[in-house]
């Protein structure tokens, strides 16, 4: 009888044991899901900071941070109103094919501007600041914006001009500011007002918004290319065959 006792207080104490050994597993087991969901939660919202530090896209343009002498929100349109040609351009400074386009064309494109056989809806966008270790893209538009503001739109479109002259090479530093502010003051813009707009990227936010506004106008990439509303080289469009279709439409 004792032995039997015994051996039941044993397996008692047996089985009192696993019953904490399971206890203990099923706490430490929810205490690591817990911390898990904890890192998660965690990184989750370090995630969302993060991205919301770095995209700064559709928030508002601070006063004095949209420039003058835009026709819309985020274009300007050069050339005679009666025009019977209306091209509409999306371009990037720091696209090459845009830089191709303009060799192509660009003279052709500033004669119709200037007898009135043609007007241009600039859209200027920067989404390759990836294209350079400095940000080109964007400080060119900011530029570009700082000369349109200043100094008009004909001095506009020689900026234009000189920036895709001189552009600066993928996967380079592009060019400072202080270069900016020269081919600024080689298109007619005065000095002492375009100095602190281009040092300052004044007008970053709205380069941001008008980037923005290329997706929301269903344009994916640069150079894209209207001629009186239709689009040009099919869909995804053809850089090449788009520009020979501007090039007839100038004839």
């Amino acid at each position: 009888m004792a032995n039997k006792t015994s051996q039941q207080s044993k397996s008692e104490r047996a089985q009192a044991l696993m019953r904490e050994q399971q206890r203990r597993e099923r706490l430490r087991n929810l205490l690591v899901v817990g911390a898990v969901v904890v890192a998660i939660a965690i990184i989750a919202v370090v995630m969302v900071v993060v991205q919301s530090n770095k995209d700064k896209t559709g928030e508002a343009i601070d006063p004095g941070g949209t420039p003058n002498n835009l026709t819309g929100t985020y274009n300007v349109v050069i050339g005679k109103s009666s025009a019977p040609t209306t091209i509409k351009l999306y371009e990037d400074l720091q696209c090459p094919i845009c830089k191709s386009f303009e060799q192509v064309a660009g003279s052709q494109v500033q004669e119709a501007i200037a007898d009135g056989r043609a007007k241009v809806d600039y859209h200027m966008v920067a989404f390759l600041d990836r294209s350079s270790t400095t940000n080109y893209s964007s400080r060119a538009l900011n530029a570009a914006m700082a000369v349109l503001s200043t100094a008009g739109p004909d001095a506009f479109l020689k900026f234009h001009t000189l920036a895709y002259a001189n552009q600066p090479a993928e996967g380079s530093a592009g060019v400072p500011d202080s270069t900016l502010i020269d081919w600024a003051v080689q298109a007619g813009a005065n000095k002492a007002q375009v100095t602190p707009l281009i040092n300052g990227n004044v007008y970053h936010q709205w380069v941001l918004n008008a980037t923005d506004q290329m997706s929301r106008d269903h344009v994916n990439g640069t150079p894209t290319i209207y001629i009186n509303g239709k689009l040009q080289g099919g869909s995804p469009p053809s850089p090449a065959v788009a520009t020979q279709a501007v090039l007839a439409a100038l004839k």
